[in-house]
């Protein structure tokens, strides 16, 4: 699949707007796994889950294989994109078991993340589904550790972020994700998870240029976004 016919299923997918988390949350997941199952039989892949905390309730929202873009050296048009995100992630096998998920979470290691966040397809897109929303995402190969950097663009945009002081808490939202993947059957599959924002959104608008996420020295992730 390419992105354009993810486009063409989601505007073709009938959702109902008045879905409310609080008193419908099976019915908005049991949407959601219809029109997944309609992208999957077109060709894509689960590759991972941004976990969405809404209205403190946390739902999952699939990323799927060609929205995943390679870690160094991507150029992406700006006006594809609202802006860019900086996201803690963790990559793992969903276990089958929720008694799995405990010893499993206090082994993993955080990676970084940059997800593009896309203008809404669909008008009546529930907030909370936000796979509406992701144009592409990129997640570092390796382990983060100290202080993690996002330059973004050539407008001076900085932002700096300690891991160690975000491990646990990005652990337990981690953890709530695994259980609703094993609860909604996608368990015993490798995925990445990415865990909510670190910096709020970066208008596209004010990351034309470089974009790149730097720890130890090191560039993890970089990519250009152009006019």
């Amino acid at each position: 699949m390419v992105f354009e016919e993810y486009v063409q299923s989601l505007e073709a997918f009938p959702h109902q707007a008045s879905l409310s988390l609080t008193e419908t949350f099976d019915a908005v997941c049991a949407a959601q796994d219809d029109l997944i199952a309609k992208i999957v039989e077109k060709g894509a892949t689960i590759a991972g889950w941004k976990i969405v905390d809404k209205d403190e309730v946390i739902i999952l929202s699939p990323i799927f294989d060609f929205q995943v873009f390679a870690n160094l050296g991507d150029s992406i048009a700006h006006h594809a994109c609202r802006g860019t995100e900086l996201e803690i992630a963790f990559q793992l096998t969903v276990p089958s078991k929720t008694d799995e998920v405990n010893p499993l979470v206090a082994e993993l290691l955080p990676r970084a993340a940059v997800e593009l966040i896309r203008p809404a397809i669909h008008p009546t897109n529930h907030s909370a589904c936000d796979f509406y929303f992701n144009y592409g995402v990129f997640v570092s190969s390796k382990a983060v550790s100290g202080e993690l950097v996002f330059e973004g663009g050539s407008q001076g945009y900085v932002f700096k972020a300690d891991v160690a002081s975000l491990l646990e808490a990005k652990k337990e939202v981690v953890k709530k994700g695994i259980l609703q993947c094993i609860q909604r059957g996608y368990g015993n599959t490798d995925y990445f998870f990415i865990t909510g924002t670190l910096n709020g959104l970066v208008p596209a608008a004010e990351s034309l240029g470089v974009n790149r996420v730097i720890n130890q020295g090191e560039v993890l992730v970089q990519f250009s976004l152009v006019p």
